[in-house]
């Protein structure tokens, strides 16, 4: 199995594989997806990894006294039934018995274990002979909210490598399974659970799309939708450069964030007039304040998956720095990971483009898609931005702190820089820091401000010396 040497006893995963199977399980989670089927998901990427292995995830009840239920991905769910509603006793197979010791517990030979008497014709029916089971805790706690058991279809003990697999992923197969219960005992609807609150209802007559559509870019040609920007920061708390974030303050409806346009401009087809309209917008009013000040500043900007693969898009960015003399070298342009991950062979053409003008290339939102990492050994980009989903509980959870130190590893190893979003407190900005960390983004320095809140803030704070950007 891939990155594992038996006779060294070395892990088997290396930090990309790690990376990608947090990604696998948690792939559909903001989709709404039941947590039942996300812990259906998490089995089937241990059986993949381990060989004639058949999972499933046992769970207790309130009291932690019974089983309450259980998941599987390739076992029948007949199998559940065996134990549900069994109170837990030392000796009981190898699931009860982890339960109780709260420890490893193996059967090598199903068969041949006496543990396993009251259970044995059920799982020899189906071709099980051996079986190893590990308890899983509610989080910071001793307390046992479930099971984790691999059945095999050979007589023979887990090796190390698959015991570390479990240990790698243990966090976060205990909090998956810790909220799954709690939603099952407070009756919610898992289908709803997840929901974005913020997701947009569009106008479904045609009549009020349109209408929809034209209030839009009356805002683009009335100057209603304008940028805003947030500055990057560096270790030392010197401004880096500022990322712009696109704000729309209507005359009659008041704020309509981007969220409520954006996505809706994508789908019409002319999202592409929004992301030409504020990037020029912001590297004129940039160029001014930079002439202004006579200080230079990273500018970054976001482009849309579907505008970037258009043709022209690199034509049209060149004629935008010419209008606006904006410097190309100190322009970074952001493509968001999903983009590049669906777009893959489209996108490199551009970005190559990009490069040769002198622009540099971002990855947005990094790490929030499932795919392979391969695909940054491949391609000329210049800083990922590590998405804020990590960076939120980075000095309480111990899955995160692996995944973003991981992330910014690996783009060092690349030669990447790395810009950590969204940081709020000063906890999470010093554990960035002291992973290595360059760049920081977030509520903790500032929120994304007007071009004159910019220039009362610069009036305020150091800036990142100019020769540092050449």
């Amino acid at each position: 199995m891939s990155g594992y040497d038996r006779d060294q006893n070395q892990l088997i995963l290396t930090p990309e594989e790690f990376v990608e199977g947090y990604q696998y399980i948690t792939e559909y989670i903001s989709d709404g997806v039941p947590l039942r089927d996300v812990l259906i998901k998490a089995i089937k990427f241990f059986e993949l990894r381990f060989e004639s292995s058949k999972g499933t995830i046992m769970l207790l009840d309130e009291m932690g006294t019974h089983f309450s239920g259980g998941v599987t991905h390739s076992l029948p769910e007949e199998m559940m039934n065996h134990y549900t509603g069994i109170e837990l006793y030392e000796g009981m197979g190898t699931c009860g018995t982890a339960a109780c010791r709260k420890e490893l517990v193996v059967t090598t030979d199903i068969s041949q274990d006496e543990k396993w008497d009251p259970f044995r014709t059920a799982v020899e029916e189906l071709g099980l002979k051996s079986c190893w089971s590990v308890p899983i805790f509610a989080p910071e706690s001793n307390n046992v909210a479930g099971v984790f058991a691999m059945y095999s279809t050979e007589v023979r003990e887990p090796t190390q490598a698959e015991l570390e697999t479990i240990e790698s992923f243990k966090e976060l197969i205990s909090l998956i399974v810790t909220n799954y219960i709690e939603v099952n005992q407070r009756h919610v609807n898992l289908q709803d659970s997840y929901k974005d609150p913020e997701k947009v209802n569009w106008p479904s007559t045609l009549s009020d799309r349109e209408k929809y559509m034209f209030m839009i870019r009356r805002g683009i040609e009335e100057g209603q939708i304008r940028p805003n920007y947030q500055p990057l920061m560096s270790t030392y708390d010197e401004v880096y450069g500022f990322e712009v974030l696109v704000r729309w303050p209507h005359p009659e409806q008041g704020t309509i964030p981007p969220n409520k346009f954006i996505p809706f401009a994508e789908e019409e087809g002319f999202v592409d007039e929004i992301d030409r309209y504020v990037c020029e917008y912001a590297c004129r009013e940039m160029k001014q304040l930079m002439d202004a000040l006579g200080q230079k500043f990273i500018l970054s900007v976001n482009v849309s998956a579907k505008h970037i693969v258009k043709g022209h898009y690199v034509e049209e960015l060149k004629a935008t720095l010419e209008r606006t003399g904006f410097p190309a070298d100190l322009l970074a342009v952001e493509i968001t990971e999903s983009s590049l991950v669906i777009n893959l062979k489209e996108a490199a053409q551009v970005i190559e483009q990009l490069r040769e003008l002198g622009i540099q290339v971002w990855v947005d939102d990094f790490g929030t898609v499932y795919s392979s990492l391969n695909y940054l050994r491949n391609l000329p980009l210049d800083l990922i931005k590590l998405d804020g989903s990590f960076v939120k509980n980075i000095h309480e959870s111990h899955v995160d702190r692996t995944i973003c130190e991981t992330i910014i590893n690996l783009a060092h190893d690349l030669d990447l820089q790395v810009v950590s979003e969204g940081i709020e407190y000063e906890e999470q900005f010093n554990t960035l820091k002291a992973m290595g960390c360059e760049y920081f983004q977030g509520y903790h320095f500032k929120k994304p401000m007007s071009l004159d809140e910019v220039k009362e803030y610069l009036a305020t704070v150091k800036v990142l010396d100019q020769e540092s950007l050449a």
